[in-house]
């Protein structure tokens, strides 16, 4: 999968600096007025791509669309590698039926109930550790 990092060229963990400086540098190259003398096909190609570059930019410069977008790679790396450890895309189990969606409602649930799960028995271990030092 195609992310935005890759999109602009960038590490996941790159200063925002850096992405900007990486959008930059690409909109300058896919711009219309470099391609006006090109073929239409071309032309459409950059087109689609500083559609592509632009998107990735919006997503990218926006601390908090960054986190959240972060987050959502995480989760669709969790389910590639449970999809791994299952067998599926092995092409030995892969047929037209068995086909799952990239990220289906029964995996989005199960990945967001674990998240839940987690976070709350953070909260609980927290308030047990600040209770056992308040009655100390």
């Amino acid at each position: 999968m195609l992310t935005h990092y890759d999109v602009l060229g960038v590490d996941p963990t790159a200063e925002f600096a850096t992405i900007r400086r990486a959008w930059r540098v690409k909109v300058r190259l896919l711009h219309p007025d470099r391609h006006r003398d090109s073929p239409n096909d071309v032309q459409a190609e950059a087109a689609k791509e500083t559609l592509r570059v632009n998107n990735a930019w919006e997503t990218l410069r926006d601390p908090q669309n960054r986190l959240e977008y972060d987050e959502y790679l995480m989760g669709l790396r969790a389910v590639e590698t449970a999809r791994e450890q299952d067998g599926v895309g092995d092409p030995a189990f892969d047929d037209d039926r068995r086909r799952l969606e990239w990220l289906s409602p029964h995996t989005y649930l199960t990945v967001a109930s674990i998240l839940i799960i987690v976070v709350a028995t953070s909260f609980v271990v927290a308030g047990a550790v600040l209770l056992a030092k308040m009655t100390q």
